[in-house]
C-alpha cells in the first residue's frame, strides 16, 4: 500500500515517464483519499482483530473480518489494474505481502479437517490473516523505511552473522569443555542457548557465581570466560550490527527523499548547480588571465 506521503513516481510503479494502462485507476489508487481510506480500513480490521481475542466466535466479528478482506480485495484489484506495468508490480514485495494476506482470508478452515495432514496449516492460515496488521507498515512512510533498513541490514550484515556464528561456536565449545558439568553447558546446543542468554542481559553473573559455588576449575577462569564473551558480544559484535542498521538507514532515507523530489524542483537544482559551476570556471579563467 502506497504511503499517503509518498510521491506518486516510484520503483514499485515502473520507469518514470512510463505510462499506465489504465490512468485513470492508477490515479485513483496514488489518490491521498484511497490511501486514507485504505489506512482507516485496515485500523478497523486490526481494531477487530485484537477484539476477536476477547470474544472468540463472535459472529458479528466474523462478518466484519469478512467485509474487510472483501474490502481488501477490491482494492487489491484496484491497484492491479491501476499498476505501471505487470513486472513492476511483482516485483514489489509488498505487493506480493498483500496478495498472500488477502488470499489467506478467503481459504475457509473447513477445507483442512481436524485430524489429517491438511489440519496442520489452520494455525497457518490464522497467522496469515493475523499478518494483515503488518499492512500498516505499508501505509505508514516512517515504518516502512524501517522494515526496508532491517531488510537491508539482514542482507548486508551476512559477514557480521558469520563473524557471530564462529564467535558462538567457539566459546560455545571452551564453555563445554570447562564447564561441561553444569547443566548449562552439558551439550554444545545448550552452551549455545546459555551464550545467547549472556548477549540478553538475563542474569549472566548468576551463571558465573553458580559456577563458583560448585568449585567448577578455578575463578580466574570463569571470570574471563564470562567477561571475555561480555566484552566480545555485548560491545563488539552487537555495536556492529546497529553501525550496519545506521549506515543503511542513512541509504534508505536518502532514496526515499530522491522518491520525493519533484522534478521540476529537480531541474531547477541542476540548473543552479550548472550556474554555479559556470562562476566558478570564469573565475577561474579571470585570475588564469593574471
Amino acid at each position: 500500500m502506497t504511503s499517503p506521503h509518498a510521491a506518486p513516481a516510484s520503483p514499485a510503479s515502473g520507469q518514470p515517464g512510463s505510462t499506465p494502462p489504465n490512468r485513470r485507476i492508477h490515479d485513483l489508487v496514488e489518490s491521498r483519499p484511497f490511501n486514507h481510506a485504505a489506512l482507516a480500513a485496515i485500523l478497523l480490521s486490526s481494531i477487530c482483530i485484537g477484539v476477536e481475542t476477547y470474544l472468540p466466535g463472535s459472529p458479528t466479528l466474523f462478518w466484519l473480518g469478512k467485509f474487510f478482506a472483501v474490502v481488501f480485495l477490491i482494492e487489491l484489484i484496484l491497484r492491479f489494474m491501476g499498476r505501471t506495468t505487470t513486472r513492476a508490480y511483482f516485483s514489489d514485495g509488498w505487493n506480493l505481502f498483500d496478495i498472500v494476506v488477502v488470499a489467506a482470508a478467503f481459504i475457509p478452515a473447513a477445507a483442512f479437517p481436524a485430524g489429517t495432514d491438511g489440519g496442520a496449516l489452520v494455525p497457518l492460515l490464522r497467522i496469515l490473516r493475523v499478518l494483515r496488521v503488518m499492512r500498516l507498515v505499508r501505509s505508514v512512510r516512517e515504518l516502512r523505511v524501517i522494515v526496508e533498513v532491517l531488510g537491508r541490514s539482514i542482507i548486508s550484515m551476512k559477514w557480521i552473522g558469520l563473524l557471530a556464528l564462529l564467535c558462538f561456536y567457539i566459546f560455545g565449545i571452551i564453555g563445554v569443555k570447562l564447564f561441561g558439568d553444569q547443566p548449562e553447558f552439558a551439550t554444545l546446543h545448550e552452551a549455545l542457548f546459555t551464550l545467547f542468554r549472556c548477549l540478553t542481559g538475563d542474569d549472566w553473573t548468576q551463571l558465573r557465581y553458580e559456577a563458583l559455588d560448585r568449585g567448577v576449575n578455578n575463578a580466574g577462569f570463569i571470570t574471563a570466560f564470562y567477561v571475555a564473551w561480555i566484552l566480545l558480544g555485548t560491545f563488539i559484535l552487537i555495536n556492529l550490527v546497529v553501525g550496519a542498521i545506521i549506515n543503511n538507514y542513512q541509504e534508505v532515507q536518502e532514496v526515499e527523499h530522491a522518491r520525493t523530489i519533484d522534478p521540476n524542483d529537480l531541474d531547477a537544482q541542476i540548473a543552479a548547480r550548472m550556474n554555479e559551476l559556470q562562476q566558478l570556471m570564469s573565475r577561474r579563467q579571470a585570475l588564469s588571465r593574471r
